[in-house]
């Protein structure tokens, strides 16, 4: 069975990139969440769901990084992420938060769909912006 709850770490596709980060050594990890960032922000069609939750995995980890506070209540929560957090700059902030701005498109991605499909808009733009105000978002 499946994981597919409304945070940003529990559904299957999230929870398979932090297995994937948890794996690669610390200095590869930076360039796999840049990665992920970058499919998204640089994509100009429709975006699977599998790669729009790697994404937002990918932003709430920035999120965490920079501030620990952000993923307060949070599951599956890597444990590197306080004992070794990536180096946060603002170009790394910038493609988080482009990456939720995407991810919070209705009209182009299948994630957003699935949610707004089973009445969970709401909530799911919820759990997005509260990542949006920790990276500093004042859009």
């Amino acid at each position: 069975m499946g994981a597919t709850g409304a945070g940003p770490f529990e559904n299957d596709d999230a929870l398979d990139f932090l297995d994937d980060l948890e794996e690669s050594d610390p200095e590869g990890r930076r360039e796999r969440v840049e990665s992920a960032l970058g499919r998204v922000v640089r994509a100009r069609d429709y975006i699977e769901a599998p790669v729009m939750s790697e994404a937002i995995a990918a932003a709430v980890i920035v999120s965490a990084c920079d501030d620990p506070e952000s993923v307060v209540g949070e599951r599956n929560v890597p444990r590197w992420v306080d004992e070794d957090p990536l180096d946060i700059d603002e170009r790394l902030e910038e493609l988080a938060t482009q990456a939720l701005h995407r991810a919070l498109r209705s009209d182009d991605n299948e994630l957003w769909e699935l949610w707004a499909d089973g009445d969970g808009g709401e909530k799911f733009t919820a759990r997005l912006t509260h990542y949006l105000d920790a990276l500093g978002d004042e859009s």
